[in-house]
């Protein structure tokens, strides 16, 4: 008997983290019933809906979208394409279980299921950290909120919750790498949380203000801490966050300036036959 009510307080956090999230995503789903199929709910997801149709078919964006900024095309090098792409591989992934699963279907979805992860992870760090109360009282809150549950709503097929579940991967990861005493484990949610501040760079231009907080919380530390620690691990956060767009760039302007140089060669070699 002691033993059964010892497997049911361990398991008991855990049955209560999954009540909120399913509470958070039944929520969520009650409007799909009512939205006509192949449509949204709002403006911009027709968008992200389009581009990720493109990614599943072709692998990639074109160079640059002709059905806008007429006659020269909007740059899509130049925009943050990030979420059409998770929307499109994504649907990949799950075509190798599922393959009558649409990319509309995971576009539809996806603002309840981001945001389901996001708060999952959350619910998690605040149990780890603050105790079962706290979590439970947030995760609630959280879930139903009115204004986030407009904003995450399924049919709501925006970037935000996207952006929100990374926005709290990285604070959180970021987090868990200041409580974390073994130097390996430090290292590992320090680069998860620089790559995740990458992702979220690249999906939507006002993740800065997740990325603030991390740098508000450094600073306030460099001023007050006596000792210079851990300048490794803040080097490898920010080289981990930046690096990849730094390549992408570097290899774009490479390929500008080589592309050229290609084609006179082989201008040169069909001259010389």
């Amino acid at each position: 008997m002691m033993n059964t009510l010892q497997k049911l307080s361990r398991l008991s956090p855990w049955l209560l983290l999954c009540l909120i999230l399913f509470l958070a995503f039944w929520i969520r789903i009650q409007g799909v019933a009512s939205i006509p199929d192949g449509q949204f709910t709002g403006n911009d997801p027709y968008l992200f809906y389009w581009q990720a149709q493109i990614v599943a078919e072709h692998g990639k964006l074109p160079v640059r979208d002709m059905h806008r900024w007429l006659p020269y095309g909007r740059d899509l090098g130049q925009s943050l394409n990030a979420y059409s792409y998770a929307i499109a591989y994504t649907h990949k992934v799950i075509t190798l279980f599922f393959p009558n699963i649409s990319v509309y279907q995971v576009a539809l979805f996806s603002p309840a299921v981001c945001f389901m992860l996001g708060l999952g992870v959350l619910c998690l760090f605040f149990y780890r950290t603050f105790g079962l109360l706290f979590s439970s009282i947030v995760g609630l809150l959280l879930a139903t909120l009115p204004g986030v549950v407009e904003r995450s709503a399924a049919g709501f097929s925006d970037r935000d919750s996207w952006c929100l579940m990374l926005g709290i991967f990285a604070i959180t990861g970021y987090l868990a790498a200041l409580q974390a005493q073994n130097p390996r484990s430090r290292l590992l949610w320090t680069l998860a949380s620089g790559f995740t501040v990458f992702l979220g760079g690249i999906s939507w231009e006002g993740f800065c203000i997740f990325f603030s907080i991390i740098l508000c919380i450094e600073f306030w530390r460099f001023l007050t801490d006596e000792k210079e620690e851990r300048l490794r691990l803040y080097f490898s956060g920010c080289v981990l966050s930046c690096l990849p767009s730094i390549l992408r760039r570097l290899f774009i302007g490479m390929e500008k300036v080589l592309q050229p140089i290609y084609l006179r060669l082989c201008w040169c070699r069909l001259s010389s036959y």
